[in-house]
């Protein structure tokens, strides 16, 4: 009905932005072609796909025409993959992610994610990990369908691909998000961030190190601290989203208060951000990430299998890899107790420190970029050593 509506209205504008004489010199008028229509004597303008046809579909429209062929079980696994592509695409635009929550669209996308086909998994992930990029409402709003446990599921995938974008999808949604961040607690996700740590693909390796350090960097807990609360008044996380306070004294005689600006949703709720820094200590995965960057011959070391599709790369030689790690680690040690005061880490936990310090301090792996150290082969700024390695001498 709307349809016949909007040609009726786009045949109207059209006439009557037309010059009169041709009009009235080559047939009838608005008034009367819009009465042949409504009596049904012009079904050729009645036509339904008129309208878009010269006007072109909305976004909203192409999302649900994508969404009903990606979930439609008797369409080819091609045609659901290209789908689901597209609708991909048209929510990169913040607005069009922002959409799947009033067009109701979490549940069957979230249900893709436990479907029998690793290419409909990854493509579900995918959507996923774009809709919730950088956008608070939407890592809020699809927190209802629990998509934190099908993503740690899929991280357990035997597909190398469904663990590459399950990691992209989780990452996004675990950002400054402490409600998901208790769902990832209370589930313990640590161990399958474990098992990703030591993935045959050296690509998931390094995005686990880097998610690790951005789940220590936004935790406002120290090490010794218990969970934090993130109600607005309580938070820390981010400067950058802080309110600014308004002096009164600066306002003019009269005007109104200027509105406080509102922050972003994920911080908004009185879920305490868990102790990351903890979480990684009793999950052992403080224990792997470190052995991760020892040579294999290490005393300390915990033998981790190597990386590439035939087992035979090193990833303490991955530079990449081992820059991401290292942050983490000192990312870490940041939040352990100031110099003098006792920290809870086992005896393990401090000869790894203590053997990383030493590996640090020694000659780059590869002389010719011209670093004087292995710190500095990994791109740690002198400070950052420097307070790492007071901190590691006093445990």
């Amino acid at each position: 009905m709307s349809n016949d509506k909007n040609a009726q209205e786009l045949l109207k504008w059209g006439l009557t932005h037309s010059s009169n004489a041709v009009t009235a010199a080559s047939g009838p008028s608005v008034e009367q072609i819009s009465a042949d229509i409504e009596a049904g004597r012009r079904p050729d303008l009645a036509d339904p796909h008129l309208y878009d046809a010269i006007m072109g579909k909305s976004e909203a429209q192409m999302m649900r025409e994508e969404l009903s062929v990606a979930v439609d079980p008797t369409r080819t696994l091609d045609d659901r993959c290209t789908a689901l592509d597209n609708f991909e695409m048209l929510i990169e635009q913040i607005d069009n992610a922002n959409n799947i929550t009033s067009m109701k669209m979490w549940a069957p996308l979230i249900a893709l994610l436990s479907a029998s086909e690793a290419e409909l998994q990854t493509a579900a992930a995918w959507i996923l990990g774009t809709a919730v990029q950088n956008n608070d409402k939407a890592q809020m709003a699809v927190l209802e369908y629990s998509p934190v446990s099908s993503l740690v599921d899929l991280l357990q995938s035997e597909n190398a691909e469904v663990r590459a974008k399950a990691m992209y999808a989780l990452s996004g949604l675990l950002k400054h998000n402490p409600a998901a961040m208790d769902q990832f607690d209370q589930m313990d996700g640590w161990k399958v961030l474990k098992s990703a740590l030591v993935d045959p693909n050296i690509g998931l390796r390094r995005k686990t190190a880097f998610l690790l350090n951005a789940l220590l960097f936004q935790d406002p807990n120290l090490f010794d601290s218990p969970s934090s609360s993130t109600t607005p008044s309580n938070t820390t996380t981010s400067t950058a989203t802080a309110v600014a306070p308004v002096t009164p004294a600066t306002t003019a005689a009269g005007a109104p208060a200027a509105p406080l600006e509102r922050g972003p949703e994920t911080l908004l709720t009185s879920v305490p951000h868990p102790n990351v820094s903890r979480a990684l200590l009793t999950s052992g995965l403080l224990h792997t990430l470190i052995s991760s960057l020892l040579p294999s011959d290490s005393n300390h070391a915990d033998l981790l299998p190597p990386s590439g599709p035939d087992g035979d790369a090193d990833p303490h030689t991955d530079l990449d890899y081992a820059e991401k790690a290292a942050t983490a680690v000192l990312t870490f040690t940041a939040k352990l107790p100031p110099a003098g005061t006792p920290a809870q880490l086992d005896d393990k936990s401090k000869a790894l420190l203590k053997a990383l310090l030493d590996q640090l301090q020694g000659a780059a792996l590869d002389a010719a970029d011209g670093s004087t150290s292995r710190w500095a082969e990994l791109g740690i700024e002198q400070q950052d050593f420097d307070a790492f390695k007071q901190r590691v001498e006093a445990l």
